[in-house]
């Protein structure tokens, strides 16, 4: 699997987008998309050319302007946000992680259900490679 460093904010915001439309989008359908943003149009098309030369966004001609589509899915990206999430705010520990979440009533009996399940499931696969 690939390794991806953190994006800054801004240009997650807009992969966030480009993920959630599932295709291809022009620059105004996109831009529609981030409205509460506030950003100009200059600011987008930065990001966006930030984007492309990282190999997250890809752009293809249409007519007078671009199509942008994500270069990266959505999944491959994840680990690197939640490597950052978890060593920035949590220490690098996944236990202060869930214990942050069950201390704010955020897990419901069938989150922690799931978590073990998933967890057994881990254990199981990690003990089948030694």
């Amino acid at each position: 699997m690939e390794k991806f460093k953190r994006l800054p904010d801004a240009e997650l915001d807009v992969m966030k987008e480009l993920w959630a439309a599932g295709g291809p989008l022009t620059r105004p359908a996109l831009e529609a998309r981030l409205t509460e943003k506030g950003w100009a149009s200059t600011t987008l098309l930065a990001l966006l050319s930030r984007l492309e030369a990282k190999g997250f966004v890809a752009r293809q001609k249409q007519g007078k302007g671009y199509l942008y589509s994500a270069a990266v899915a959505r999944a491959d990206y994840l680990p690197a946000e939640s490597r950052w999430v978890l060593g920035r705010m949590f220490g690098g520990s996944a236990k202060n992680l869930v214990a942050a979440m069950a201390e704010t009533d955020a897990l419901t009996e069938k989150d922690l259900d799931e978590l073990a399940d998933y967890l057994a499931q881990l254990k199981a696969e990690h003990q089948r490679e030694e």
